[in-house]
């Protein structure tokens, strides 16, 4: 009897220990954790920073647009003032 015992308790500690050993444990799963928060927060910040950069480029181009814009208004005005005095 003490034989079969200490047999059924020889494979139960050996399928824990396959348990055990197939499963992530709570600070390996912590530490992946904060790898995978630092890896977001880069990205984040480099996405951030990509963002800045392209809504200054609008911001350059929109102003420039604008300025054109403008000057052709001005130029179109100008030649129908021109168009009405010399006709």
């Amino acid at each position: 009897m003490n034989e079969q015992i200490s047999e059924r308790v020889g494979t139960l500690e050996t399928d824990v220990a396959v348990i055990q050993s197939n499963y992530v444990r709570r600070d390996e799963f912590a530490d992946l954790r904060t790898e995978m928060c630092v890896g977001f927060a880069t990205t984040a910040a480099k996405i951030d920073m990509l963002r800045e950069e392209s809504n200054g480029r609008i911001d350059r181009q929109t102003a420039t647009l604008l300025k054109w814009m403008l000057a052709s208004q001005l130029s179109v005005a100008g030649l129908f003032i021109a168009a009405i005095k010399y006709l």
